[in-house]
């Protein structure tokens, strides 16, 4: 009986820390750093100014009454 109940305990610590590494929290959304709204990883009718605010970083999108700089707006492809 006592082999049993160690069993059991030890396979619910070890489910219990299985499921607590899976677990991740939300990734915070990036602010703007011109108009402060959160910046969309997909482009969308709120969303359509594409910008990449580091050289290399993804592509992110704005709202379309931003004044972003043309130095961090990415050109469409032809």
């Amino acid at each position: 009986m006592k082999k049993i109940i160690l069993t059991v305990s030890v396979l619910s610590v070890l489910v219990g820390a299985a499921a607590a590494q899976g677990a991740k929290p939300a990734p915070k959304a990036t602010p703007c750093p011109v108009c402060k709204m959160p910046l969309a990883t997909k482009m969308s009718k709120e969303n359509p100014t594409a910008v990449r605010l580091k050289k290399g970083g993804p592509v992110l999108y704005c709202c379309a009454h931003c004044k972003m700089p043309a130095s961090v707006l990415v050109k469409p492809k032809k």
